[in-house]
Protein backbone atom coordinates (compact mmCIF):
# COMPACT_ATOMS: atom_id res chain seq x y z
CA UNK A 1 0.00 0.00 0.00
CA UNK A 2 1.20 3.17 -1.00
CA UNK A 3 1.14 6.68 0.61
CA UNK A 4 1.29 9.53 -0.92
CA UNK A 5 2.03 12.76 0.59
CA UNK A 6 2.00 16.43 -0.09
CA UNK A 7 3.12 17.03 -3.98
CA UNK A 8 6.70 19.00 -4.10
CA UNK A 9 7.69 20.62 -7.01
CA UNK A 10 10.79 23.56 -6.79
CA UNK A 11 7.84 25.96 -7.90
CA UNK A 12 5.19 25.25 -4.95
CA UNK A 13 8.18 24.74 -2.22
CA UNK A 14 8.97 28.17 -2.99
CA UNK A 15 6.16 29.96 -3.18
CA UNK A 16 5.48 32.20 0.13
CA UNK A 17 2.59 32.49 2.16
CA UNK A 18 0.67 36.17 3.07
CA UNK A 19 2.25 35.63 6.83
CA UNK A 20 6.04 35.49 5.60
CA UNK A 21 5.28 37.67 2.93
CA UNK A 22 3.86 40.42 5.46
CA UNK A 23 6.64 39.94 8.13
CA UNK A 24 9.52 40.30 5.85
CA UNK A 25 7.94 43.55 4.02
CA UNK A 26 6.77 44.73 7.61
CA UNK A 27 3.48 44.91 6.78
CA UNK A 28 0.28 43.41 7.74
CA UNK A 29 -1.64 40.22 6.01
CA UNK A 30 -4.71 42.71 5.99
CA UNK A 31 -2.51 45.47 3.88
CA UNK A 32 -1.62 42.54 1.49
CA UNK A 33 -5.21 41.18 1.33
CA UNK A 34 -6.44 45.09 0.19
CA UNK A 35 -3.26 45.50 -1.69
CA UNK A 36 -4.64 41.88 -3.72
CA UNK A 37 -8.03 44.06 -4.21
CA UNK A 38 -6.84 46.71 -5.69
CA UNK A 39 -3.61 45.17 -7.61
CA UNK A 40 -1.23 47.37 -6.17
CA UNK A 41 1.18 44.71 -4.49
CA UNK A 42 2.89 42.05 -5.96
CA UNK A 43 1.37 39.00 -8.35
CA UNK A 44 0.26 36.40 -6.36
CA UNK A 45 -1.01 32.86 -7.19
CA UNK A 46 -4.22 31.58 -5.64
CA UNK A 47 -3.88 27.97 -4.90
CA UNK A 48 -7.73 27.19 -3.90
CA UNK A 49 -8.22 29.70 -1.58
CA UNK A 50 -5.31 30.52 -0.49
CA UNK A 51 -2.78 33.63 -2.14
CA UNK A 52 0.79 32.97 -2.59
CA UNK A 53 3.70 35.30 -3.90
CA UNK A 54 6.20 33.84 -6.08
CA UNK A 55 9.87 35.08 -5.00
CA UNK A 56 10.51 36.98 -8.81
CA UNK A 57 7.46 38.24 -8.42
CA UNK A 58 7.90 39.99 -5.38
CA UNK A 59 11.31 41.48 -6.43
CA UNK A 60 10.05 42.30 -9.45
CA UNK A 61 6.89 44.21 -7.32
CA UNK A 62 10.00 45.71 -5.06
CA UNK A 63 12.07 47.20 -7.98
CA UNK A 64 9.25 48.50 -9.41
CA UNK A 65 8.45 50.77 -6.29
CA UNK A 66 12.07 52.02 -6.39
CA UNK A 67 12.40 56.09 -6.47
CA UNK A 68 15.24 58.80 -6.85
CA UNK A 69 13.20 61.00 -5.31
CA UNK A 70 10.49 61.65 -3.07
CA UNK A 71 8.71 63.55 -5.97
CA UNK A 72 8.94 61.07 -8.01
CA UNK A 73 6.97 58.95 -5.75
CA UNK A 74 3.72 61.62 -6.64
CA UNK A 75 4.04 61.41 -10.25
Amino acid sequence: MSTSGPVSTPLLDSLITPATLAERLGTTERSLSEWRITGRGPKFIRIGRSPRYRPEAVDEWLLAQEYASTSEEAA
